[in-house]
């Protein structure tokens, strides 16, 4: 058996790479094999996934080692009866914390060992512009402007080179809190319709954890095909800071004025151009666009 390991040293300001210097050093003193295709780009993924399924054999293993955005790339990449590993390296791993998965790479690697598959489900989205798979979270509006505003900001690569890159995203927060505008959306799923006028924070995710170990939906697990939408309209200031101490919680459903629905399918479309973040990638859903959103089964080896 050989493993094939799909690596993002990149992955959480570097903890990828430190996973690997913990995890090949363990490989070789227990004679086991294995190629690695380390990651220098975003991008890459998947055509190194391509070459991996062309070596492969049945009876080798593929290892996914990073954070959820490397795992949701090759998760794109893959066919969907396709079986995996994954070692957790990231900054949030909110993936891994929603399947009780090790943080350790080698319990990690001993824990995959055991050949043991475990169906899970993901989002499949599709919009004029952009499709794929979302592992976690597909947010529009308040979540995706502060992605979108953090990862075009000089701030957030020094503070990465210093492993601060977290304290990027609370300042841009911050200001992106009193920027955004509020939008007009309109929901669609299996049994009702709803139309938000003043949407600021509007996400759906497959299982319980958010920005970190955050449970935006508590109640949400990716063992079952819900879809779970959290939202939240535009209040002041304070009354939007009042409400982060229950959020930080997971009480905040308790208040009524967040929206909470769950469906299987779902689609939405904004009535103005929105940024739109999926697993910490962002694009940019157009006016009028209709973004549709749907399950799908998957199979993880842990």
């Amino acid at each position: 058996m050989i493993y094939y390991i799909l690596a993002n040293p990149n992955a959480g300001s570097r903890k990828g790479e430190r996973s690997l210097k913990l995890l090949l050093p363990y490989l070789e003193e227990n004679g086991l094999s294995y190629k690695l295709f380390a990651t220098e780009r975003t991008g890459q993924e998947a055509s190194f996934i391509q070459q991996i399924l062309e070596e492969k054999k049945p009876e080798d293993q593929l290892l996914i080692l990073g954070g959820d955005g490397t795992i949701s790339l090759a998760l794109n990449a893959l066919p969907a009866d396709f079986s995996f590993g994954y070692i957790p390296s990231g900054s949030g791993n909110d993936f891994a914390r929603s399947l009780g998965l090790s943080l350790d790479p080698i319990q990690a690697f001993k824990n995959i060992r055991h050949n043991q598959a475990k169906d899970f489900y993901v989002m499949r989205y599709k919009s004029q512009s952009f499709s794929g798979y979302a592992l976690n979270n597909v947010g529009i509006g308040l979540d995706a402007a502060i992605v979108k505003a953090t990862n075009g900001s000089r701030v957030k690569k020094l503070l990465n080179s210093i492993k601060l890159g977290r304290l990027s995203y609370l300042m841009t927060a911050l200001h992106v809190l009193f920027s955004k505008k509020s939008f007009c959306i309109s929901i669609y799923n299996l049994k009702d319709t709803f139309k938000f006028d003043n949407a600021f924070l509007l996400t759906f995710t497959k299982h319980p954890y958010f920005g970190g170990g955050v449970k935006i939906a508590p109640e949400a697990s990716n063992l079952n095909q819900e879809i779970h939408l959290i939202e939240l309209d535009k209040y002041s200031m304070p009354k939007i800071f009042s409400l982060i101490p229950s959020v930080l919680q997971g009480r905040h459903l308790e208040n009524d004025i967040f929206h909470h629905s769950v469906s299987t399918a779902v689609s939405v479309t904004p009535q103005s151009t929105q940024p739109v973040q999926i697993d910490g990638e962002t694009f940019e859903i157009q006016a009028n666009d209709t973004l549709t959103l749907t399950s799908e089964r998957r199979s993880i080896i842990c």
